[in-house]
């Protein structure tokens, strides 16, 4: 997995909340424990079982993320994550070409992982007891909601998506906890579920803008999902033995 280092506001909950990096990859959706706020607060852990796919089913989820800013590296990439308890299929695309650019699956006994930049495809044995590196939509929602409870983020307003109610939050500073103490993030989150539909991190001035637009939904019958790398022509494989 490979990043182009950055410039970027942590976002709040989900995928990139602690490392302060623009990734362009896959690697945009890595799990990570909850960091954007004081340690006194009490937040969800992403390996708490309650928060895994539920047994049975896939979680199919499509983001598409826009960068820009004077200082900003602009990109515009569509993530696509088909992810159940214990294996995964990540595509992300760069939409202005259209290209496939990481693709990584993850089985019970291999991980694939196609990188467009080296033109190869490695190959490694999965760890037993491996988790699979992508956060639940279930740990997403509870992050969301115990940030708005504890007053991590204050809701600033109210808008519809899908013919929802949903709030739009804002984060708190002092409360939230940053490499960037002048940024800003503005997210929204369903009124019920606190599902996240929309994150935008931004500093002042206009140097840096990352928006996150996520739709997820729930597919039954996990065991006939086909979790397959796609053909990546020309590509090379490297096996890696451990």
């Amino acid at each position: 997995m490979m990043r182009d280092e950055r410039r970027l506001l942590p976002v709040v909950g989900g995928m990139n909340i602690t490392t302060p990096i623009l990734t362009t990859l896959a690697v945009a959706l890595v799990a990570a424990t909850p960091a954007a706020a004081h340690p006194n607060h009490d937040l969800p852990r992403p390996d708490d079982a309650k928060y895994a796919v539920p047994a049975g089913k896939v979680q199919h989820s499509v983001t598409v993320t826009e960068v820009t800013g004077s200082d900003a590296v602009p990109s515009h990439t569509r993530h696509e994550l088909w992810m159940s308890r214990n294996r995964a299929r990540s595509v992300s695309t760069d939409i202005k070409t259209g290209k496939v650019t990481t693709e990584i699956v993850i089985t019970g006994t291999q991980t694939r992982t196609f990188s467009a930049q080296t033109g190869r495809v490695t190959v490694r044995r999965t760890p037993r007891r491996a988790s699979i590196p992508w956060n639940s939509w279930l740990f997403e929602a509870a992050v969301q909601r115990a940030y708005v409870e504890q007053g991590i983020t204050k809701v600033i307003g109210e808008t519809t998506v899908r013919d929802r109610r949903a709030l739009v939050v804002e984060n708190v500073p002092g409360t939230w906890v940053s490499d960037q103490p002048d940024g800003r993030t503005v997210a929204v989150v369903d009124a019920e579920t606190y599902e996240l539909y929309e994150r935008t991190s931004m500093l002042p001035g206009g140097v840096f803008s990352q928006k996150e637009t996520t739709q997820t939904e729930m597919l039954a019958g996990a065991a006939h999902v086909r979790f397959a790398m796609g053909k990546h022509k020309g590509a090379t494989i490297r096996r890696i033995a451990r």
